[in-house]
């Protein structure tokens, strides 16, 4: 079956991870894949939609389009898939999410599309229809293959990876982290992103992010942060700095937030800490443990095997397009 995946950028993690990895496992499925940056340019996109008529499947990923630009790809569209992994809906906003016409282009999206893929069940229950199916961001586990613990004496590296948009919820935590520095000396804070901070007690890492240097970058990391605020915004993120952490083995602190919930279990294979005493509490646990480090990121990394794996979520991905294939698909 030939399939259009309209993307926002080839080098946008939702590209990369939600469409660009299954390619090549939905071509060895039989399916003919191709895959198309949607034009900036306002009248060149109504030329590239014209051409969705070509295909049997488009999946348009996470755009919302305008109400014009939206009729136009509806009406070149055999059928469409829209697949989403943020609460796009909203504004990514503390002040004021909410925006009308974003709900409102949104809905339109998901009431006209055939099939709507949500990253998370937060974001499944935001679409007013039963026609959608989850399937978390997964993980290549050919590419992220197991840190190796050493045994010998040396500085704890408290990691986090991240953009420069989600950059704020680490600066949130500067308080612990400040507190962390003036506990433990053999202790430093390694921020892997094109943006940073420093810290006055805390030695800071600077790394700019780089796709060739990511699993190697996670490797040198012993604790893996993900603090979140609880907001509308922040519940549809779907958990993928964690899946990554626990991937290679490196066990994690998260706030309890969303997805984060569902991914990290207590003492099984990390903590959620829900104020700045129980993230300090759990860091000094994880900073003077080693081997309770050793034995969280393994459990971490055996959850990932088992429900986070991109070769799992592949075959649930061809599968849904074989559902259309089959004319299974239902209004």
């Amino acid at each position: 079956m030939r399939i259009a995946f309209l993307i926002k950028k080839f080098e946008t993690p939702s590209s990369r991870y939600r469409i660009l990895q299954y390619i090549p496992y939905l071509q060895e499925m039989g399916h003919d894949c191709t895959v198309l940056r949607i034009p900036q340019r306002f009248h060149t996109r109504f030329f590239a939609f014209r051409k969705m008529s070509d295909f049997a499947l488009v999946v348009l990923q996470k755009k919302l389009l305008n109400p014009l630009e939206f009729w136009f790809l509806r009406r070149y569209s055999k059928s469409l898939i829209y697949d989403f992994d943020d609460a796009i809906m909203y504004r990514d906003s503390h002040i004021n999410p909410n925006s009308q016409q974003r709900r409102q282009r949104f809905n339109r999206t998901v009431h006209n599309a055939d099939w709507v893929i949500a990253g998370n069940q937060y974001l499944r229950e935001k679409v007013p229809h039963s026609r959608v199916s989850i399937i978390p961001t997964p993980i290549d586990m050919q590419r992220y293959h197991a840190k190796i613990y050493r045994n010998e004496g040396k500085v704890v590296t408290l990691g986090w990876i991240g953009s420069k948009s989600t950059l704020a919820y680490l600066l949130d935590l500067k308080g612990v982290l400040e507190e962390i520095g003036r506990n433990f000396i053999n202790v430093q804070l390694k921020i892997v992103c094109d943006t940073f901070f420093d810290c006055q007690h805390l030695r800071v890492i600077k790394k700019p992010w780089r796709y060739e240097e990511e699993i190697e970058d996670l490797h040198s990391f012993d604790i893996g942060l993900m603090p979140l605020s609880d907001d509308i915004w922040s519940r549809g993120k779907c958990a993928f700095k964690l899946l990554q952490y626990l991937a290679v083995g490196v066990p994690v602190v998260a706030s309890p937030i969303g997805m984060n919930s569902e991914v990290v279990h207590n003492h099984k294979n990390g903590f959620l800490a829900l104020n700045e005493h129980e993230w300090l509490e759990w860091l000094k646990l994880l900073i003077q443990d080693q081997d309770l480090r050793r034995q969280l990121g393994q459990k971490g990394r055996e959850l990932i095997k088992k429900d986070y794996a991109l070769h799992l979520h592949s075959h649930r991905m061809g599968n849904l397009f074989s559902r259309y294939e089959n004319n299974m698909f239902g209004k």
